[in-house]
This record gives structure tokens, C-alpha cells and sequence, in this order.
């Protein structure tokens, strides 16, 4: 935790001391390295149960029906479509780990939840542990959407988790299922207390998480005999590994007016290096950077192939390899170091076109 109060510490100076310092004229692109693309990530699994389980768990997952996420203004109940993603990805000082991500479907950019998994053995039996990020605030935006490339996974290690809950797994005949084998404190929504199940049937997956208050009182959750049912969908989000070393990660194909050479962006966007450090946010000083399409030499080569293709009002996510961003000579005055992979979520705020010239007027 130290560790990452100094990073919060040194984010807040960083973006206090000048706007737009992930935008730098002065970057120059540096050669290409032999290889440029990183090695795909495969997980290694203990044995062949845990194996099994985190290949049925990994994908994504949508909710059957809507569920309640709140009021509207009217104070009528409002519902959304949920979305989980699990991906394996590698966490220091554990194995067997993947990468859990809960969101609304209309905004499957900004998870609600982020989580661990880990399956392990405890007497015999697979376990399945949740671990909640104690990284801080500022520093989960590194960890978003990247479990869909996990070979860019942020640097994460078993120190920065706090283990909340276990659910014991019984083997079926298409999946498996299991339930917390006690209730766990907890200090969350009024609740001194919770406990968990989850059965996975095919394509099917089945979760009832529960709080409970001091007098045992259900008081968030699915309720006493609820649960809520998801089913295996599609990725949410699309990856583009180029040749040239980056990720680009989508949320939806374009719907609106695709970005024009001349075309001015305003573009919010906060970003990261690999060991949770934010940077730069354009968010947190509430302006967005603008400028005029292609960005050429005002801004570091990444950035500006990362734009190529948004539409207005798109999210996206840039895994920008260290040539393509500040190169050999980094950004002191950002605390980035030198060939530092850079992530930037990105939403393009505002596009606007300019104006056709006007014919010219014949003379008689």
C-alpha cells in the first residue's frame, strides 16, 4: 500500500503541473524492435480440474433478464442488462488467476466491479477465492477491459489484493457448482455478513451473492431464494494487435460521423503506466484535449494511430508499446521512464467538421 500512495501522490503533481502531457510535440518515434508484438499469454493451470473450471468460467456472460441498477428520476425502478467478463490473466505470487469485470451494458467501459479469481485446492477440494484490488482508486483504470489482452496485463501482484470470499466446488455432470462453506464478515451496504454460490450448467452460469445485517436480515443481494442467471454471449469489446506492437480495444462499431483527416477531436482521456501509475487525466481537470486530425508531430505516435477510425462519442482503450510513445528519452516531467508501454482510455467527447470552403464565384 505505501508503494501505491506515492504513486497517487506523484499522479496528483504530474497533472497538476501542466495539461495535456500525454500530447508532446517534441516525441519522436524511435525504430521498430525485431519483435514487436508481445507473446500471447497462456496460463498455466495446477491440474487438470482447475483446468477445466477456468476454461468454462472464461468468456463473457450477460445477464438472462434485466436487473434492478437503481431509480430514474421519476422514481420509477430502473434496470440494465448486466455484463461479466472473466479472462485469465497472470497475477505475481499466485497462480491460477483470472480477471473478473462487472457493467452495465451500456457501459461496458466503466466496470462497477472489479475482481480476482483464484482456484485453488483446500483438503482435496477446489476452491474459488475472490480478491478485491487494494491499489486505490486512481490506479483500477489500468486494470480495465485488460483482460482481453492479457499479455499486457498490468504488472499486479498478491500483496495488492485483499481476499474476500471462497466457494467450495463440486464437480457436475456439465459444469459445476458450489456455495461459501461459512458466511464472511463484511462492512458493505449495512451488512455484517455475506455468502455466495455459484453453479455453472453449460452456457449457463447461476450466482447469488448475499449481505446480511446483524439480525440476519437480508439487506442486499439476491434476496433469500433469488439469484441472478447469466447466459454465455459475445465479446463486448473488440482487439486490434497490430504489427506495429499495440492493442486497440472497442466498445461497439461506430455509430455516428467517423473521424475525418481535418476533422477537430476533443478527446477525455486518463492515462497509465503498467505499474498502476495514472499519469495524466483529462477528466480530472474536467477540459478535454483538442486538436486537429491527424495530430502529427503535437502528439506521440501511439496517440495518433489510436484515433485513426473513432467515431463520435466512442470509448477505447490504447496499449501504446514504448517506441510508438515517449521512446528512449521517456517524460521526466510526467514520471514516465524511458520505452514505457503507456495505457489510455480514450472518448471522443466532440468531433466537428469543418466547413466546406465556398465556390468560388464565376466573373463575368
Amino acid at each position: 500500500m505505501p508503494r501505491f500512495r506515492t504513486l497517487l501522490a506523484l499522479s496528483a503533481a504530474a497533472m497538476l503541473a501542466q495539461p495535456s502531457i500525454a500530447q508532446d510535440a517534441e516525441t519522436t518515434e524511435q525504430a521498430a524492435p525485431e519483435s514487436v508484438y508481445p507473446e500471447l499469454y497462456t496460463p498455466s493451470w495446477t491440474d487438470n480440474d482447475m483446468a477445466m473450471i477456468a476454461s468454462q468460467l472464461s468468456g463473457y456472460w450477460t445477464s438472462a433478464t434485466p436487473v434492478e441498477s437503481g431509480r430514474n428520476e421519476d422514481g420509477s425502478v430502473a434496470t440494465s442488462d448486466l455484463l461479466i467478463s472473466i479472462n485469465p490473466v497472470p497475477v505475481e505470487g499466485l497462480s491460477d488467476t483470472l480477471y473478473v469485470e462487472s457493467a452495465h451494458a451500456e457501459t461496458p467501459w466503466a466496470p462497477y466491479r472489479q475482481a480476482i479469481f483464484q482456484l485453488y485446492r483446500y483438503k482435496g477440494k477446489v476452491r474459488l477465492r475472490t480478491y478485491e484490488f487494494a491499489v486505490g482508486p486512481d490506479s483500477l483504470g489500468t486494470f480495465t477491459s485488460m483482460g482481453a489482452v492479457p499479455e499486457y496485463f498490468p504488472q499486479l501482484s498478491g500483496d495488492q489484493l485483499i481476499a474476500t470470499m471462497d466457494v467450495e466446488l463440486q464437480p457436475t455432470s456439465n459444469g459445476f457448482t458450489g456455495a461459501s462453506p461459512y458466511p464472511y464478515p463484511t462492512g458493505s451496504g449495512g451488512a455484517v455478513e455475506m455468502t455466495s454460490s455459484l453453479t455453472l450448467d453449460g452456457d449457463t452460469l447461476t450466482t447469488a451473492d448475499r449481505g446480511y445485517d446483524a439480525n440476519g436480515k437480508v439487506v442486499w443481494g439476491a434476496g433469500v431464494d433469488g439469484s441472478y442467471t447469466f447466459k454465455r454471449s459475445e465479446p463486448v469489446v473488440t482487439v486490434d494487435r497490430r504489427d506495429d506492437g499495440m492493442a486497440i480495444l472497442g466498445f461497439g462499431e461506430p455509430a455516428d460521423m467517423v473521424v475525418q483527416p481535418g476533422d477537430s477531436m476533443s478527446v477525455h482521456y486518463s492515462g497509465y503506466l503498467t505499474n498502476g501509475y495514472r499519469f495524466d487525466s483529462s477528466s480530472i481537470r474536467g477540459v478535454p484535449y483538442t486538436f486537429i486530425y491527424p495530430p502529427g508531430q503535437g502528439a506521440i505516435t501511439g496517440w495518433g494511430i489510436g484515433m485513426d477510425g473513432l467515431a463520435n462519442g466512442n470509448h477505447r482503450k490504447l496499449v501504446i508499446p514504448g517506441y510508438l510513445g515517449y521512446a528512449e528519452r521517456g517524460n521526466p516531467r510526467a514520471n514516465i521512464p524511458p520505452n514505457e508501454t503507456l495505457i489510455f482510455d480514450v472518448y471522443l467527447a466532440e468531433l466537428k467538421r469543418p466547413e466546406p470552403a465556398p465556390e468560388e464565384v464565376l466573373q463575368d
